[in-house]
């Protein structure tokens, strides 16, 4: 094996790391939210009715968890698809990745405060700060790995690293506006939130569309050959 072999093992046995510790922190915050969800505490006698009239009484924490199933979603996605490109890491970026995973570990915490006092305002700040908290670290430490390509795939190009910079920052404004809503109406910002759904997919559909046109003509080129 040459040095460079060895070099390019050391580089991806440490991207490994870093990609094992936060899968299992993201599967450690899902399990919670599940483990959240209360079974209605029923009598011996009762009856089927009484079981759906004790469910329907948790249908918010019902709510809650998917909307924070579905963010936890987008989070592992966007972290998923930065790492694809990143080929190396180092203590700094470690570090950023930690303090991503911080407020990731945090979602079920805040999940169960808006389980419990979705009427407050406060309750719906803490949760949309604690997303708008993770998008930013988790943008700050793809910002850290593309700058100068010195992290990322040599390859990228210019329009792809934007595409995924504007991925990564849009969540966390999105929570951001949303506390702002939250002063004028509560129901509304966390309704807002929903949002996240239809946006996220633009997204994913432009920059998907970006890669393709990129990849075209070094594969026409290839075909040349």
């Amino acid at each position: 094996m040459t040095e460079e072999d060895e070099s390019n093992k050391s580089r991806g046995y440490r991207v490994d790391r870093v990609l094992a510790l936060s899968d299992g922190v993201f599967a450690f915050a899902v399990t919670l939210l599940v483990l959240d969800l209360f079974v209605p505490a029923l009598s011996p006698n009762a009856s089927s009715t009484d079981l759906w009239q004790g469910l329907t009484k948790e249908y918010i924490s019902f709510i809650n968890y998917i909307l924070s199933f579905f963010i936890a979603a987008i989070w592992w996605n966007a972290h998923h698809r930065n790492f694809e490109h990143i080929r190396d890491s180092n203590t700094t970026l470690r570090m950023l990745n930690l303090l991503f995973l911080i407020w990731v570990a945090l979602l079920p915490f805040f999940t169960k405060i808006l389980d419990q006092y979705h009427s407050l305002q406060l309750s719906v700040a803490l949760y949309a700060t604690d997303q708008a908290a993770a998008g930013f670290f988790l943008t700050i430490t793809w910002l850290y790995a593309s700058r100068n390509n010195h992290m990322i795939d040599k390859n990228m190009k210019k329009t792809a690293i934007n595409f995924s910079t504007l991925r990564n920052i849009i969540v966390p404004i999105y929570f951001i506006i949303s506390i702002g809503i939250s002063f004028i109406d509560t129901g509304l910002a966390s309704f807002s939130w929903y949002g996240l759904i239809p946006i996220f997919i633009i997204v994913l559909r432009l920059e998907q569309r970006s890669e393709k046109q990129h990849t075209k003509p070094n594969s026409a080129t290839t075909s040349k050959k």
